[in-house]
């Protein structure tokens, strides 16, 4: 069984559903999500957490492709209140939800072995390979952050795709470090710079398995991150993969077409299920 991690309120719930459709369709074997929310509507209304019902629409969807997969939501806000509520980077340019996977090692029920993914990941082959990647005894692996390494460092890693070893980070006892140092200072790219500047027994992953800037042919996760282009003029980019017109727009391609089918049906399935 392969385990998944995503994190996130309900406005990235169909990030979370477009990801995983995009894995089933390359991947048929058992999937176990886990998904970190929370509801802090008291510090913001946006701040809704995923429902037990997106929840379970979702393992329907997955059953429907192997009947052994599952989904279990995890309510973090409590925990979180007591490790990060106080942060200086709980208001960021991101959401407090960027945060809550460091808050794993506090987690019982989680496997061992757990690969995240943010909510704008899209799998474009099959994932077992990335899942079953050797962690040499490592905390995590990740790979480099395409912008990061020209202009921070040349190390410097990209936290949208990370595999996990829960006994190692629990034994080296790192995020425990990583929320101490969120809880003292701010950061632009907080978990994500958090992690670069603590962590030492880490592996990088072969760009194929977070490609942040344009698929290539061997391509197993396309992660649409924030970029730049230089041509015709410098320009930021961030379309985010279920925003369909937007890519079309962005990329000119009809690649995802086939996904996007699946996406918008299942869409229209779960709001039927809500009327």
């Amino acid at each position: 069984m392969i385990a998944l991690l995503y994190c996130g309120n309900r406005a990235v719930f169909p990030g979370m559903l477009l990801s995983l459709l995009s894995v089933t369709e390359h991947c048929k074997a058992p999937l176990w999500v886990h998904i970190l929310t929370m509801d802090l509507t008291d510090t913001d209304a946006r701040f809704t957490p995923v429902t037990e019902k997106q929840a379970a629409f979702l393992e329907t969807t997955l059953q429907r492709v192997n009947s052994e997969s599952r989904v279990t939501l995890h309510d973090c806000g409590a925990l979180y209140r007591e490790t990060l509520a106080d942060s200086p980077n709980a208001a960021t340019g991101y959401t407090p939800y960027t945060l809550l996977r460091l808050l794993i090692d506090r987690l019982p029920t989680l496997p061992e072995r757990l690969l995240y993914l943010d909510t704008d990941t899209v799998a474009l082959a099959d994932i077992t390979p990335l899942y079953t990647f050797d962690l040499a005894g490592r905390e995590f692996a990740a790979a480099r952050d395409f912008l990061g390494k020209f202009f921070i460092h040349p190390r410097y890693m990209n936290a949208g795709v990370m595999l996990f070893s829960l006994p190692t980070l629990r034994e080296s006892d790192l995020l425990t470090k990583a929320r101490a140092l969120c809880c003292r200072k701010k950061f632009p790219f907080p978990d994500q710079d958090v992690l670069n500047r603590l962590a030492r027994r880490k592996r990088f992953l072969p760009r194929r398995f977070n490609e942040q800037f344009r698929e290539r042919d061997d391509t197993v996760i396309r992660h649409f991150s924030k970029t730049i282009r230089l041509f015709p003029v410098f320009h930021t980019v961030n379309v985010k993969p279920w925003d369909i017109d937007g890519i079309h727009a962005q990329y000119h391609t009809t690649r995802y077409d086939a996904l996007y089918a699946r996406f918008t049906a299942a869409l229209a399935a779960l709001e039927e299920e809500t009327v």
